[in-house]
């Protein structure tokens, strides 16, 4: 039950850190085409507030993550960290609008059964 609650908390300070570095990559309107845009884009972004604690989160989540890996079979706990992809999916449909079609939906459905199987093998 511990691993599982550590697993977690990786999981929801990964989808925390995901949604501000969207959200902060999201505050300017352009749109990175070329190449050439890549690095000074990212140093703009790279100060924004959102982006910068978007990184504490993920970086603290891949912390908690190496206690986990100290703890849990990887064979157990790395499928669970795909929950992430299936909050994501879903607070990007509320917090950004973002449309979910229902291919995208199934997909999330498949995950998640997945998630169920081998939740129960530990």
């Amino acid at each position: 039950m511990k691993n599982l609650l550590l697993i977690l908390a990786c999981v929801v300070l990964g989808v925390c850190g995901q949604l501000l570095l969207k959200q902060g990559m999201s505050t300017d309107p352009d749109r990175v085409d070329r190449l050439g845009e890549v690095i000074p884009r990212l140093l703009k972004a790279a100060l924004t507030p959102a982006v910068l604690f978007g990184f504490l989160l993920y970086g603290l989540s891949s912390a908690l993550w190496l206690i986990v890996l100290t703890r849990a079979d990887l064979s157990y706990a790395y499928p669970l960290i795909s929950m992430g992809y299936v909050v994501v999916v879903i607070l990007s449909r509320f917090l950004f609008h973002e449309a979910v079609t229902p291919t995208r939906f199934m997909g999330t459905l498949i995950i998640c059964l997945g998630v169920i199987l081998i939740s129960r093998t530990q």
